[in-house]
């Protein structure tokens, strides 16, 4: 899909996301979507789970700081979007640094089935080998040539039947069939908390305003990577730092997702 119809899509929907995050990114995650068109509901308790994603147009399950209610939450409430017939994105953070993880996100994913996963290198090697039965854990700061990454990304999609976004320097996007890499941003974007957990915001985002999962990561993406490169570019051109960087990522994505031009 063109982007133009893509953001007419997202515009006409103002999709509602169920967001269980983690309290670390909660606000970014939260001021992210109503940046780009759409509002987040942060219900995070199992009692409401079912009720609030029925309510919602999406629902974004996000692993990072587990508890077991939180993981009783993400099914729950991953279970019902499905039951829905809408969209689930899942950010699986630090899936391979603990068993007490790994368990949650294998018993998770037997049970919820993702439109999406958005994750980083790493977590795609843990999620493949939980499909393989492998136990054990992947370090997080595993660097793939651009061949494998999106190898990987194919791969991941293959064994979950869903579309993959394998993040690093550059992101691969796949559905198994088509692949892609995509290029571009600034490398300052992994030097704050919750550049991954917006990005998987934005997949829901689109996801549920009717865009095709793979075109909504691929779109996702690519307009995350537009909006770094300018809020690098105008933190450079005024001499300002790593503040300045992460309030023009908001700026730049509203102006991206409101179809103006870069002047």
């Amino acid at each position: 899909m063109e982007r133009r119809k893509i953001l007419a899509a997202l515009h006409h929907a103002a999709p509602r996301i169920h967001c269980l995050t983690n309290p670390v990114t909660m606000q970014d995650v939260a001021n992210i979507l109503l940046a780009c068109g759409g509002s987040a509901i942060m219900a995070q308790d199992p009692r409401e789970a079912e009720e609030i994603s029925a309510l919602c147009h999406g629902t974004l399950l996000n692993t990072g700081v587990p508890d077991q209610e939180k993981w009783r939450s993400c099914i729950l409430a991953g279970k019902k979007a499905g039951e829905l017939g809408r969209p689930v994105v899942l950010d699986p953070v630090g899936a391979g640094s603990s068993r007490f993880r790994r368990e949650g996100i294998h018993e998770l994913l037997s049970q919820v089935k993702p439109s999406i996963i958005r994750c980083n290198q790493g977590e795609a090697y843990t999620l493949l080998h939980l499909h393989r039965g492998i136990s054990g854990g992947v370090e997080s700061g595993v660097t793939l040539d651009e061949e494998s990454q999106m190898r990987l990304s194919a791969e991941l999609a293959g064994a979950y039947g869903c579309t993959a976004l394998v993040s690093g320097s550059k992101d691969a996007v796949s559905d198994g069939t088509r692949t892609e890499l995509l290029g571009g941003g600034d490398g300052r974007i992994a030097r704050i908390t919750g550049g991954g957990c917006m990005l998987s915001a934005l997949c829901a985002l689109f996801a549920a305003a009717g865009v095709p999962a793979y075109e909504a990561a691929r779109e996702a993406a690519k307009i995350w990577k537009e909006s770094s490169d300018s809020a690098g570019k105008r933190a450079d051109a005024a001499g300002e730092g790593m503040g300045s960087f992460h309030r023009y990522l908001f700026d730049e994505a509203d102006r991206i997702c409101r179809g103006e031009e870069t002047g």
